[in-house]
């Protein structure tokens, strides 16, 4: 997979090998086993030199395939090591029986993740805001029980400009953590409409202002980032409205996003106190921890044209890149809950070493607390697929994060 992607650097294949290529890793060792048997069992191949040029192949592409998965235990200890840094004995001591008992299951990649769906139910498209040209909607995933429960916002990528909640943000997930008693929450907040910026992103633009159609709603206008975070807010404001309703811990809140998501979750994380955003969000509720998956963490280091579309706003547009910049607000925030960033080293749509690994560094010097989870030899999106050792690797470490922090 490394050498797959070390080719898709320059191009856009780069998205497609990282959602199909990890979840396929189990299956093509297999093939890539099995075809070399099968060539050195039969000899289909009369000329002993092709047949062992053949068989050289096989074994290169097994190599490639399998390089992610020996990488696990390295990055393993690098997560685990930070584990114990910032939480010591009450991470080494947590009470794992309620979880996911292994980091990484072949058994689960092949057949899947197991989900209890007796454990919750879903409410889906509600209303939580109408401006009067669009209206803003969440599906609710419920669990069973008494609670209060503890409460997870989820906020789906799309680069801004195309993607929706629902299967469009990562069902299993919140159907797994839902099973587990946390009140999920999977919401619209408003995306610019990608066919004004289209010419800005080249033949990327082109591809996705067809495609955004198929799993984007239909807006009526574009909305900025400021705008994005205004609705997010309003959500955490409809929250505190109905948290009797909906039977939630406002105490006990995490932000969760992805991608774009992740950009929004990280500015959201950090602002939900901040002067800068008064007004903007409940009053009441209290933010435990953020969780930041491929996020963008610092749009300074992208401006361009279209981030320039995307941060115009009611200030100077040097001070909206400071202001929807967590890499700003982390040193620019009184109240700065613990985060976790989860990042594919192997990403080149969200640079893993200009955004996670850049804002753990920025972090750790400014003494707060950061985890930052590397997934070995994944690109961008690569928990699109849930079962694959991406998505269950981060869902292992997501999964005790937020139990530290509840």
């Amino acid at each position: 997979m490394t050498t797959c992607y070390a080719f898709s650097d320059l191009l856009p294949m780069d998205l497609g090998m990282s959602l199909i290529y990890p979840a396929l890793g189990p299956f093509l060792c297999f093939t890539y086993i099995t075809s070399a048997l099968i060539i050195i069992r039969f000899s289909f191949m009369k000329n002993r030199k092709y047949m062992l040029v053949v068989v050289g192949i096989c074994t290169f592409m097994l190599v490639v395939a399998f390089l992610p998965y020996s990488a696990i235990p390295y990055r393993a200890v690098e997560t685990e090591n930070q584990f114990i840094q910032e939480y010591g004995t009450a991470y080494t001591s947590l009470n794992t029986l309620n979880m996911r008992p292994q980091l990484f299951s072949i058994h689960d990649d092949i057949y899947g993740v197991p989900i209890d769906d007796s454990r919750f139910t879903v409410m889906a498209d509600l209303v939580y805001h109408d401006n009067g040209v669009d209206s803003f909607r969440f599906d609710f995933y419920k669990p069973v029980g008494n609670g209060p429960f503890p409460v997870i916002i989820a906020i789906h990528g799309g680069g801004f400009v195309m993607g929706d909640k629902a299967a469009g943000n990562m069902p299993q997930f919140n159907r797994y953590f839902a099973s587990k008693g946390y009140a999920v929450f999977d919401i619209q907040y408003g995306l610019y409409n990608i066919n004004e910026v289209a010419a800005m992103m080249g033949s990327i633009g082109a591809a996705l202002s067809m495609m955004a159609p198929l799993i984007t709603p239909n807006y009526n206008q574009s909305y900025t980032i400021e705008q994005m975070i205004e609705n997010i807010g309003r959500f955490t404001q409809h929250l505190e409205s109905k948290n009797i309703t909906y039977n939630i811990d406002m105490n006990n809140i995490f932000i969760l996003g992805r991608s774009a998501g992740g950009c929004l979750a990280s500015i959201a994380t950090l602002a939900y106190k901040n002067p800068m955003f008064a007004g903007n969000f409940s009053t009441t509720m209290n933010i435990k921890a953020g969780i930041w998956i491929y996020p963008i963490t610092d749009p300074r280091v992208l401006r361009s044209p279209f981030f320039d579309t995307l941060l115009a706003g009611s200030l100077s547009l040097d001070d909206q890149y400071n202001k929807y910049s967590a890499a700003y607000l982390l040193g620019n925030s009184t109240v700065v809950p613990p985060i976790m960033i989860v990042h594919g080293d192997k990403d080149n749509w969200v640079n893993y070493y200009q955004q996670g690994l850049a804002f753990d560094h920025l972090a750790s010097s400014l003494g707060k607390k950061c985890i930052l989870c590397t997934i070995p030899g994944a690109g961008h999106a690569f928990d699109l697929v849930f079962q694959s050792y991406g998505g269950q690797i981060s869902t292992y470490y997501i999964e005790r994060f937020i139990a530290l922090n509840s």
